[in-house]
């Protein structure tokens, strides 16, 4: 699959199953648009029907272009076959129900008070609320007895901000790893802060 976009007078061309990122002027840009759909006269009449009023555009430098883009596509850089389509309902068949991570709102508030969140300030439209460690620790427990087979899970305290509620993420972090040997897991955890309130205690334990 080819995704194209154009960002800050850039003509983007992703190749989704490859991985390839182009960076193309806007002849290439339109060239790729029809290239699957289209001959390569087609394409030619198209383009000089679009830029033939340009001196540096002739049926030729399309030819050329379209030879490119064929280049890319037999090295697997454009129009990558996808591979893993026939793996994805047999994946999901494997995995249904089974949960690997927890984003944990340990606060539902905040110390800034930004027009702009998308969260209404950590508070999401409704009350300011800090989570207790009991529901953090249940939280810990659905992880586990949710997580089937994977041994690896992960947890991100977020918020609002999730440093004001820091106590509480120090107690659920050791109430995981007091449960790693019994149950044969591994968590990694994350914080997503504004990093205002981070003290040195704070560094060191992260």
């Amino acid at each position: 699959m080819v995704h194209q976009y154009k960002l800050n007078n850039y003509n983007i061309v992703l190749d989704t199953c490859s991985g390839s990122v182009h960076s193309v002027d806007d002849v290439a840009y339109d060239i790729i648009a029809m290239y699957p759909d289209h001959d390569e006269q087609e394409i030619v009449n198209a383009m000089m029907e679009k830029y033939g009023n340009r001196p540096d555009v002739t049926p030729e430098d399309i030819r050329f272009c379209i030879e490119d883009i064929t280049t890319l596509k037999n090295n697997h850089k454009l129009f990558t076959p996808d591979t893993y389509e026939p793996l994805a309902g047999e994946f999901k068949k494997r995995n249904i129900g089974v949960i690997k991570a927890l984003c944990l709102h340990v606060s539902h508030t905040c110390n800034l008070n930004c027009e702009y969140c998308f969260a209404s300030q950590g508070k999401y439209h409704g009350e300011r609320a800090l989570m207790s460690f009991e529901v953090g620790k249940r939280a810990i427990d659905f992880l586990i007895e949710n997580s089937g087979t994977r041994r690896n899970l992960e947890v991100d305290f977020f918020g609002g901000e999730p440093l004001l509620n820091w106590d509480v993420c120090k107690q659920v972090v050791a109430y995981a790893r007091s449960k790693e040997k019994e149950t044969g897991k591994h968590f990694r955890f994350t914080v997503t802060t504004n990093g205002m309130l981070i003290d040195d205690d704070m560094i060191d334990f992260l």
